[in-house]
């Protein structure tokens, strides 16, 4: 059994987590603008009232929590691709990145019609992500 060998390209991947983070930190940025904005207090998670701030403020805790649904598995999708593809790994999780940016804005900013765009971009990372964990996998388990 010879042991993995990781290329200088794998840093890539690696960068892209720290880019992910970065996500992650708009998101909730994103969260306590609206918080502010709309005065929902501490400790409410989910606004329950019926008004237009209530949904908006929804929207962005929305947002940043899918995010975070997300977060770890493509990030470890991303990692464990990129033992055998780092470059195209890299491209996929940034793509993932790229679209949660577009997400987090176009739903905090235009309600639930404004996360379509963000969400197809984020698609064009995680799905092509799961593929190329699997071909990493089988690439791994036939060396």
């Amino acid at each position: 059994m010879a042991p993995l060998s990781l290329s200088s390209e794998f840093g890539y991947a690696v960068a892209v987590v720290g880019a992910s983070y970065l996500a992650n930190i708009y998101g909730a940025i994103k969260v306590v603008t609206a918080r502010k904005k709309y005065d929902i207090k501490y400790p409410t998670l989910y606004s329950t009232g019926t008004t237009k701030n209530d949904e908006m403020y929804n929207c962005a805790q929305r947002a940043h929590q899918n995010t975070l649904e997300g977060l770890p598995v493509v990030n470890l999708m991303m990692l464990s691709s990129a033992t055998v593809y780092p470059r195209a790994a890299a491209l996929f999780g940034f793509t993932w990145v790229v679209g949660r940016f577009l997400y987090i804005r176009g739903y905090t900013e235009g309600g639930p019609e404004g996360r379509r765009i963000g969400g197809i971009v984020s698609h064009l990372g995680d799905f092509p992500l799961l593929i190329t964990t699997f071909c990493a996998a089988w690439h791994l388990l036939r060396a």
